[in-house]
């Protein structure tokens, strides 16, 4: 019989996420969230218009609730969730709070919010996009770029082409 070696894995760099969720994990803990995905689909939770206008900042459980069925390891339920919210928000947060707090306990599966905290403040600023301003092209780019995409005979692909280029030159920098 003959023997053979284990084959070696071959184990390449933990994936980023993994390291992220490690150096996050107890920052999260201590504001009552197990894990970042009620952070991370909190638009698709509540909706686009009501999480521009919030954020979920903290989930406090009981203390001390016994596992009603027997279960070593019971699933915590009613829960608080503390939202942040815009201040012009707030009576419409308090008005759809039954359904917000359905569609919570929806994507968790049961139960596990009984009620929402709002809480009125500024919101974290989020990272605006800046738009790159593109200068206009010099009558002699403008032909320079014409006489390139003249030898193509597609109308539709032509008029493409000279939107890219005048995008692309519009960035650069001409030569002083």
């Amino acid at each position: 019989m003959i023997q053979t070696l284990p084959r070696r894995r071959k184990k390449g760099p933990p994936p980023m996420s993994a390291r992220l969720s490690m150096a996050t994990r107890e920052v999260l803990k201590r504001q009552g969230f197990a894990d970042m995905h009620i952070l991370r689909h909190w638009p698709e939770i509540v909706g686009r218009s009501l999480a521009e206008l919030s954020a979920p900042e903290k989930l406090t459980f009981p203390r001390g609730r016994a596992p009603s069925d027997g279960r070593k390891r019971a699933r915590p339920e009613g829960a608080i969730l503390t939202v942040r919210i815009d201040g012009a928000a707030a009576l419409e947060f308090q008005h759809l709070e039954p359904q917000i707090i359905q569609r919570i306990n929806n994507y968790y599966g049961y139960g596990a919010v009984q009620r929402l905290k709002l809480v009125q403040g500024p919101l974290p600023m989020a990272p605006r996009k800046r738009r790159k301003s593109f200068r206009g092209l010099t009558p002699e780019e403008e032909q320079g770029l014409n006489a390139e995409v003249k030898a193509v005979e597609n109308q539709q692909l032509r008029e493409s082409l000279l939107n890219l280029g005048r995008l692309v030159m519009g960035t650069i920098k001409p030569r002083a």
